[in-house]
């Protein structure tokens, strides 16, 4: 039997290995990115499953999650970050915390973690990094996989997670 490689988030896609010139290459635009535009990034422990949290203003990583998994974190928490903070954004944020049927809730919920990732691949095209289109939308897809699958049945299946 083959292993499961570590970077498989829940089993529903892979979102491949990228040699590690193309990670540091990554890792070294975009967060120069993020540092520019005003945001700070960090590296503390968080408790499980949490691998990476943000509050607007700081993005925090989980030191433990692989360096792959990092790239995509900062990326995709960038992405919520600025929805927290630019006052244009606030119905999206506002929809997810104010809606009480669960259909709604998980539309808007999509609408929230699909914008966060256009934003993610904003900020790397931005940063001149255009040929990894299709490793972040993998990684997307299956966070998205897992978020739905966690708010709809209010629980977690998998401790590979994005969050």
């Amino acid at each position: 039997m083959k292993p499961i490689p570590s970077h498989e988030l829940v089993g529903a896609r892979v979102a491949g290995e990228l040699p590690s010139a193309a990670l540091v290459d990554l890792w070294g635009r975009i967060s120069s990115g993020i540092v520019k535009d005003g945001f700070v990034i960090e590296y503390r422990d968080l408790e499980p499953p949490r691998t990476g949290i943000f509050d607007g203003l700081r993005i925090t990583i989980d030191p433990d999650v692989s360096f792959e998994m990092q790239c995509f974190l900062l990326l995709h928490l960038f992405g919520h970050s600025v929805q927290w903070v630019a006052p244009s954004l606030a119905q999206t944020v506002d929809a997810i915390q104010h809606s009480r049927d669960r259909s709604d809730f998980l539309n808007a919920l999509r609408d929230y973690e699909f914008e966060a990732a256009r934003f993610g691949m904003q900020l790397m095209h931005e940063r001149g990094i255009t040929g990894l289109d299709q490793w972040y939308s993998d990684f997307i897809e299956t966070d998205w996989r897992y978020v739905e699958r966690f708010y709809a049945t209010d629980r977690a299946r998998s401790k590979r997670i994005c969050r």
